[in-house]
């Protein structure tokens, strides 16, 4: 099961799983494309001071789907607001998302 967050672009993220996404849970990441997307990926995530604290570059986009790649996941370590960028690296569709610790 997964649940939207706030995501504007072409792909969007999704928590996967039931996370409450407080310090210290593991969270679980996925994406939905609306065209198929264009591999390598890379996906970003920034921390609420602006550090980067994920950056992959993946073969395929974790959907949550049976068969597809395993969820993008990381463990926050403070409050507040985490910014998610995913890309094609030699294609055009992009997403950002931004999720709310706390």
């Amino acid at each position: 099961m997964s649940r939207r967050i706030e995501s504007q672009g072409e792909i969007e993220t999704m928590l996967h799983g039931d996370v409450t996404c407080t310090i210290g849970d593991r969270v679980a990441l996925v994406f939905h494309a609306i065209d198929d997307p264009v591999p390598p990926i890379e996906v970003v995530i920034q921390s609420p001071a602006g550090l980067k604290i994920v950056q992959r570059v993946l073969g395929e986009l974790p959907t949550g789907l049976p068969q597809s790649a395993p969820p993008v996941e990381f463990v926050p370590s403070s409050k507040g607001l985490y910014q998610i960028q995913v890309k094609e690296l030699r294609g055009k569709q992009r997403g950002t998302a931004t999720l709310l610790v706390g």
